[in-house]
């Protein structure tokens, strides 16, 4: 295969070779996938599957070696090769993890069933 020159490159940034294992996360983080980054840019990753996969177009990408997780959208698709591109994320529309809401809930309880034996304690003294 030749190289890519320049003028035929069609990335805007610069790949950088990778074997990192991956986790893909989608149907509302209910399912996951395993897979390897072969390369990776500031815009996307060239993601490998051990077998051909359905994909929705838009999932999480979680790096457990990085301790990263980022939103991808399927850009093209070839066998077990899935080319993707960093979603843009605008902080008040990213998806929340699902484990991060329970455990906010969870705390959230603690803490008015602590405040209200705080104020059942006081209100003896």
């Amino acid at each position: 295969m030749p190289a890519a020159t320049p003028s035929s490159e069609r990335r805007r940034s610069t790949r950088i070779r990778t074997f990192i294992g991956a986790k893909a996360i989608f149907n509302q983080r209910q399912s996951t996938l395993d897979c390897m980054v072969r390369n990776q840019s500031d815009d996307g990753a060239l993601l490998i599957f051990p077998g051909s996969v359905a994909l929705p177009e838009l999932f999480e990408l979680h790096l457990p070696l990085k301790r990263e997780s980022r939103m991808v959208r399927s850009r093209w698709r070839d066998g077990e090769r899935i080319g993707v591109s960093f979603a843009a994320t605008n902080r008040d529309d990213a998806p929340i993890p699902l484990d991060l809401v329970r455990r906010l809930r969870q705390l959230e309880q603690e803490n008015a069933t602590l405040k209200a034996r705080i104020a059942q304690l006081t209100e003896g003294a």
